[in-house]
């Protein structure tokens, strides 16, 4: 059942990112997702974890929902008139004008979850004037935070509250990562002429590239945006992308639910990725 947004007191009203403090606003939600982190986490320590499935899209638990409700009391009182978009709660306003809008997977890798696999995440991304301004993922079984601010040409990606160094710009590959879908039954290691490993989690692959661990993370079929939002910021603020299979970047919006295939990292690492698969160009 759709939730109704609670009242708060008003951060900002109105959709300008000019007129929205991002630096409290990242330490606003830096502070959700790690309280999102510790309702996960504290489903993990039960006897027992309650599953149902959505209507033709896998499992959900009550860890998805513990966390949703975390994140949707922390954050909407931070922006005033902000809408909500979660994969979970679903509550979808009109998206007519820009307004600011909450792009929220509370925990993106819930089959790995259950698996009892470390690759499970909280994604959330802030849109103001239909484009990315703030981005963040916690992975509970890490205790990694990971954050992005993106205003105008300032830009800056923080792990656990330290800066990130901006990705390599070269266009070197040497590591990809895929889902374990791809990697397991699509066998996408034999195809890619590269290292390849797998990891269950879109927010965790993204995670992956702004560590280092990889150079390019290669998805062949379509996401939501809700499953690379948060992460998306962040990369972004660390010099990343997400580019389609033609070679350009992509643009998220709220109001386009389905992503189409992308490779992400530094551009010029996709680059070089697609067109040695022949996806580019």
């Amino acid at each position: 059942m759709p939730r109704t947004q609670r009242r708060a007191a008003p951060h900002v009203r109105g959709g300008c990112v000019a007129e929205l403090d991002l630096d409290a606003l990242r330490a606003g939600l830096e502070a959700a997702v790690l309280a999102a982190a510790d309702a996960i986490r504290e489903v993990l320590t039960q006897d027992r974890i309650l599953v149902g499935h959505k209507h033709g899209q896998g499992p959900v638990t009550e860890a998805d929902h513990a966390a949703d409700d975390v994140l949707h009391a922390r954050l909407m009182p931070l922006v005033g008139g902000a809408q909500w978009l979660s994969e979970e709660s679903r509550q979808i306003a009109p998206l007519l004008h820009g307004e600011p809008t909450w792009v929220v997977d509370p925990l993106d890798g819930t089959r790995e979850f259950l698996r009892g696999l470390p690759e499970f995440g909280v994604s959330v991304a802030l849109f103001v004037d239909d484009r990315l301004a703030l981005g963040a993922l916690a992975l509970p079984a890490q205790r990694e935070l990971f954050s992005g601010l993106l205003d105008g040409q300032r830009r800056e990606a923080r792990r656990n509250g330290k800066p990130i160094a901006a990705l390599p710009g070269g266009g070197e590959v040497r590591r990809v990562v895929v889902s374990r879908h791809d990697y397991e039954r699509r066998g996408l290691q034999h195809q890619i002429p590269y290292d390849v490993y797998p990891c269950g989690s879109a927010a965790v692959k993204l995670a992956h590239l702004v560590e280092g661990r990889a150079d390019v993370y290669f998805s062949s079929g379509p996401r939501s945006v809700w499953d690379v939002a948060g992460g998306a910021a962040v990369l972004r603020a660390a010099g990343g992308e997400l580019v389609g299979y033609g070679g350009d970047p992509l643009a998220l919006s709220p109001r386009r639910v389905r992503v189409p295939p992308y490779a992400a990292g530094a551009r010029a690492a996709c680059v070089t990725l697609l067109r040695k698969l022949g996806a580019a160009f």
